[in-house]
């Protein structure tokens, strides 16, 4: 099984490389964590390993921030069905999410 520290690390090596081939080192980013869909573990038997590696990498960098989205997934999905804990966001939810990086994007600008 994949210890949280190696994904911590590959996670950090991924937003270096890009802010290396950006050619900035004040790149910001904002981490959407995934969802309470699989919080089981069953079938995607890391996944609440991956929630806590989202919320450390953007907590351990003052240019890093993340944004919830368990309530993103509960209500009506783009055929209008109903769905619960869903491993997709509803319509509502993805208008949501897309907010929420926006705001946590410019309040990392911001600060």
């Amino acid at each position: 099984a994949m210890p949280v520290w190696a994904g911590v690390t590959f996670m950090k090596r991924v937003i270096a490389q890009f802010s290396d081939d950006l050619n900035r080192k004040d790149l910001n980013f904002v981490i959407g964590r995934i969802s309470d869909f699989g919080m089981a573990n069953k079938g995607f038997k890391h996944w609440t390993k991956i929630r806590d590696i989202h919320v450390k990498v953007a907590k351990d960098s003052p240019r890093g921030a993340w944004v919830d989205t368990d309530d993103l997934n509960d209500g009506k999905n783009r055929k209008g069905k109903d769905i619960k804990n869903d491993l997709h966001y509803t319509v509502e939810g993805y208008v949501t999410f897309g907010k929420r990086l926006a705001e946590k994007s410019i309040a990392l600008i911001k600060k």
